[in-house]
């Protein structure tokens, strides 16, 4: 299966996530300054240019010819996607999860991001925007690295980015508007009720993504898992 619808829902239905952990940082960036519409919109236009740079780098490392290795490989990382899938559900609903433990792996990267993109603020112009939109895609966020494992498992450099694309597009509704509307987007989504919704709709996305898994699991032996399950 493509993984590009995946990588679209995991960004539309995880937009409450999205808005926890950059939209503070959006808001603040862009609301209330003239011209905010253009500078949200360059904002985001850089996060997503990011993401699918990621998507293509991922994509060309699981694109390596390993021989029969790359599909156990592929069936790994998308078993890591369903779990990042899964905690980050399980945090917004608020279940114990381990989504500060998944988050922190990215945490010295961001580290050498962070002081970069501070150079460029207060944002004075859609190329500043775009500049730290594309700095601040490299903050640690537990679906992101899903949409990651599920570009790397793509089996090509452009599926990569294309998956990273489709990803980067679904938070977009959520991002937007938060970076419009700053505070009362902002306070929408943080409301448990809301977090609970979006939390139940990622968690019940990361289980039918688990349950998937099993008639991929053929593929890793060299055989359909079933009957009705073809080897491609």
């Amino acid at each position: 299966m493509t993984p590009l619808v995946p990588a679209l829902l995991m960004g539309l239905f995880g937009g409450a996530h999205c808005v926890v952990m950059c939209g503070g940082v959006s808001s603040t960036l862009c609301a209330g300054r003239p011209r905010s519409a253009r500078l949200s919109l360059a904002y985001n236009a850089g996060r997503v240019a990011s993401y699918a740079l990621l998507g293509l780098a991922v994509g060309a490392l699981g694109s390596l010819r390993l021989g029969a290795p790359m599909e156990a490989l592929r069936f790994t990382l998308r078993a890591l996607a369903a779990v990042c899938m899964l905690t980050v559900g399980l945090h917004l609903v608020g279940l114990p999860s381990f989504v500060k433990l998944l988050e922190s792996a990215g945490a010295p990267l961001w580290r050498r991001a962070l002081p970069l993109a501070r150079r460029l603020l207060p944002l004075r112009s859609p190329r500043q925007a775009l500049a730290a939109g594309a700095l601040w895609a490299f903050m640690p966020c537990g679906l992101l690295y899903g949409a990651l494992a599920l570009a790397a498992s793509a089996g090509s450099p452009s599926l990569g980015a294309a998956t990273m694309l489709a990803f980067g597009a679904g938070t977009l509704p959520a991002m937007i508007a938060v970076g419009l509307l700053a505070g009362h987007v902002a306070r929408g989504f943080t409301r448990a009720w809301v977090r609970r919704a979006a939390g139940a709709i990622v968690l019940a996305f990361g289980l039918w993504s688990t349950a998937g898994l099993g008639g991929q699991l053929g593929l890793v032996h060299g055989e359909p898992a079933h009957a009705c399950c073809p080897r491609r």
